[in-house]
């Protein structure tokens, strides 16, 4: 009895075992201005896929590279620029990574002052409490590189690049610590990317275009780590597909083929 038994079990566990390999959570590791759509986009996969399990980690671009490259558990990346993911390939800890979306920046500001502001230049004759992401995450460096667009522009030009500069409190680890700001009134304006207004919360903000020739083309490469532990081949398709890409979209994004 005993025999027949550990042979049922015996049977049972072969019968699992690709069950349960195929079960491997799927750890993606993603820029924090991603938190809402890919989170969408998750639901959405695993509503198709309920056997697979995707489990999210949100931070800054940057910090999220150092992480990987001091081991940290991940099987996809996505970084909201290409510099933090350049820096992973350079060392051979990512593949060749694919564009997935694209994402431009916005002046956000509270919704009393639509009055005094109008675009960007009015931030150099109002005093206003301006918050800017730092210049080691993506928010960062692409609002400096729309300061210096501005700067070299004969229309805005450094002086009044200068008095923008003045009004400017605080530089930001994360865009989401912008938005929370502004949502608390503790802020006037912030620079944040057009994706970060599409919550139900930060629509109650003022979004101000900025200049569109000056406006840089934010960019969000997405690629497999060399050291995964799971397959990452059926969610890196779903994450390309028309599906996807339209729940990307109603978060604000930009489809990644779009130039």
């Amino acid at each position: 009895m005993k025999s027949v038994c550990r042979c049922l079990i015996g049977i049972l566990l072969l019968t699992l075992l690709p069950s349960l390999a195929q079960a491997t959570a799927l750890s993606v590791f993603a820029a924090s201005s991603l938190t809402e759509a890919l989170r969408d986009v998750a639901q959405a996969y695993q509503t198709r896929y309920p056997a697979d399990k995707i489990v999210l980690h949100f931070a800054g671009s940057q910090a999220l590279a150092t992480q990987i490259e001091q081991g940290a558990p991940a099987d996809l990346f996505i970084a909201a620029n290409t510099t933090a993911m350049a820096r992973l390939q350079k060392n051979g800890l990512v593949e060749d990574p694919r564009a997935l979306l694209h994402n431009r920046l916005v002046l956000a500001a509270q919704p009393e002052l639509g009055d005094q502001l109008a675009s960007i230049r009015d931030l150099a004759r109002t005093k206003l409490l301006l918050v800017i992401g730092n210049r080691q995450v993506p928010v960062g460096r692409y609002t400096r590189q729309l300061f210096a667009n501005l700067s070299a522009d004969p229309a805005y030009g450094p002086a009044t690049l200068g008095k923008i500069e003045q009004n400017i409190v605080s530089e930001e680890n994360k865009v989401k610590t912008i938005v929370a700001k502004l949502l608390l009134d503790e802020i006037d304006a912030g620079i944040v990317y057009q994706s970060d207004l599409s919550s139900e919360a930060a629509q109650r903000l003022l979004a101000i275009p900025l200049p569109a020739q000056h406006n840089p083309l934010a960019t969000y490469p997405v690629a497999r780590t060399v050291a995964r532990q799971a397959d990452c081949d059926k969610f890196m398709a779903f994450l390309f597909s028309p599906e996807a890409q339209q729940l990307f979209a109603k978060r604000g994004f930009l489809n990644g083929a779009t130039e």
